[in-house]
């Protein structure tokens, strides 16, 4: 999905590097524009790197045949992995040494995740990436900004 940055804002609304119209021509039936502030554009383009590059990446190399759903909870519970959503009604309760412990089950998700989280998380990324040797580079500098 190609990307225009803002130019400027004016009352109109914001201007950008091509007029409006040639964009909109370029995008065909189904498309959507959405204008985004700088946060939430630099977010989006982290979980991108997250999905697009970092994921990829792991699948490509991995000589286990692993899929992208094992290695998306991989990373996501070895570099602390963010928000976790819990599904209403999946519990179960099981007993170890004596005493009962219950279990939520849910998945970790990267969505209603801020800047900040996806910075430090991108960054534990990298430090593990290093640590356990997987084959990741890094996203470009603005990424990993705070």
């Amino acid at each position: 999905m190609p990307t225009y940055p803002v130019q400027f804002v004016t009352d109109e609304g914001p201007t950008f590097e091509k007029p409006l119209k040639e964009i909109l021509g370029e995008m065909g039936p189904g498309w959507a524009l959405k204008v985004m502030p700088p946060t939430e554009y630099i977010t989006d383009r982290q979980r991108r790197w997250y999905k697009g590059v970092c994921l990829r990446d792991l699948v490509k190399h991995d000589e286990n045949g692993e899929s992208e759903a094992w290695w998306d909870e991989k990373v996501k519970r070895e570099c602390n992995g963010l928000a976790y959503l819990k599904k209403e009604g999946m519990v179960a309760e099981i007993q170890i040494a004596g005493e009962k412990t219950k279990i939520h089950f849910g998945r970790l998700t990267t969505k209603g995740v801020g800047r900040r989280k996806m910075t430090a998380f991108i960054e534990e990324i990298l430090a593990k990436a290093v640590q356990n040797a997987w084959p990741i580079g890094p996203p470009d500098p603005e990424l990993r900004q705070v």
